[in-house]
């Protein structure tokens, strides 16, 4: 068996692990929805000067996209970030007497 500072120590690495891992889930799925947002807007941008669609702006379609991008990146983060603040939890009482 383990005593209380291994087992303490070993949650604070699996803690800063699921950070790294939603560190890295928030940066794909954000750096995805701005790419898929770009694609949009100059699919959008082509057919406006081809006469096939409204006017379409730079600032007014990457600020939506940003921020869904933002907001579904976070989503998909917050679990792999609760587990470890879990495991922090679980550190931080394993502590006490």
């Amino acid at each position: 068996m383990t005593d209380d500072g291994t087992a303490r120590r070993r949650a604070l690495v699996a803690a800063v692990l699921w950070l790294v891992l939603a560190f890295c889930i928030w940066n794909v799925r954000f750096d995805w929805g701005v790419r898929v947002c770009a694609s949009q807007y100059l699919n959008d941008r082509f057919a406006y000067l081809h006469g096939r669609g409204p006017r379409v702006e730079l600032a007014d379609a990457m600020d939506r996209g940003v921020a869904e991008a933002r907001h579904t990146a976070t989503l998909l983060a917050l679990p792999a970030a609760g587990i470890a603040a879990g495991l922090v939890i679980y550190a931080a009482r394993r502590r006490q007497p």
